[in-house]
């Protein structure tokens, strides 16, 4: 076995611990909550030194033919990932004509929700990335604003608003997805169409996921929308309504939401109405 095959997929595996402690410290992977995973570079067929097993995916996934990732195993947890890497973190292959998943003989299965993972990575290599990874975690302020029976896009709008650096760290900003069944194909697709246009993707009632071509992209994902979202619940207990920043605000930061036709701006307020939450609702979170 090639030796910087061994490193790398050794590395991926540090990587993974490293993210679970600090999703652990942060109180956002409670008993065996959240997955993560990491694609290895292509080529790398040697780590593959063993007896292994294979089961058929629900619907071929080509883009990830002949690739392997290493993802967390479901009922890990994140708490003791340090201890049962080996164990927990196991090695993922999508076989060469994309219908099938090889895994080594007697390993642990990977989390339940592979299939998010598999159709989101899937995704991003057909859109030029050649390096990807995913953090699902049950961060809680985001658990609890997506509770809300505020619209998505409200929602959507009001994060990007909580802090100036929002936009500036995630600028093609967060998708709010509706309830989907944990661990099915259906709640991976609908994953990998949000991934197609947004940076982060919240399942409502359910968790957040980060998407990033490394590690410490997809975590950063992660906290800088879990950091908006206390921000908000925050202010939602101080003030009774979502503050945030005003379209004036935005204008002298150079951050305009998006044009609307002329007769709808009001002057007073630059010329922009986004799709903002309203001063006064009845709707609460």
């Amino acid at each position: 076995m090639d030796p910087s095959s061994v490193e790398t997929a050794s590395r991926a595996r540090e990587d993974i611990v490293r993210i679970a402690a600090h999703m652990t410290s942060m109180g956002w992977a409670e008993a065996n909550a959240g997955n993560i995973s990491v694609l290895l570079p292509a080529g790398l067929d040697d780590i593959w030194d063993g007896e292994v097993e294979s089961e058929a995916l629900p619907e071929p996934v080509t883009a990830m033919a002949g690739r392997t990732i290493m993802v967390t195993a479901a009922w890990s947890r994140f708490r003791r990932l340090y201890l049962d890497s080996e164990r927990d973190i196991v090695p993922g292959r999508i076989s060469a004509d994309g219908t099938r998943l090889i895994t080594f003989a007697g390993s642990r299965r990977p989390t339940s929700e592979l299939s998010t993972h598999l159709l989101v990575m899937a995704s991003a290599l057909e859109r030029g990335w050649e390096t990807v990874s995913l953090v699902h975690t049950h961060s809680t302020s985001m658990l609890a604003l997506s509770s809300s029976d505020l619209p998505g896009e409200m929602l959507e709008d009001a994060v990007l608003r909580a802090h100036p650096e929002v936009e500036l760290l995630l600028p093609r900003g967060v998708r709010f997805l509706e309830y989907y069944t944990p661990g099915t194909w259906e709640l991976g697709k609908a994953t990998a169409e949000a991934f197609a246009e947004k940076d982060c993707v919240v399942w409502r009632k359910h968790g957040i996921l980060g998407l990033g071509k490394d590690i410490e992209a997809a975590c950063d994902a992660v906290e800088v929308i879990e950091k908006a979202a206390r921000i908000l619940l925050l202010e939602k207990s101080a003030f009774g309504k979502f503050l945030g920043l005003k379209d004036r605000e935005l204008m002298i930061a150079g951050e305009i939401p998006r044009e609307v036709p002329e007769e709808e701006r009001p002057e007073e307020d630059g010329g922009f109405v986004p799709p903002s939450v309203p001063e006064e609702t009845d709707q609460e979170i």
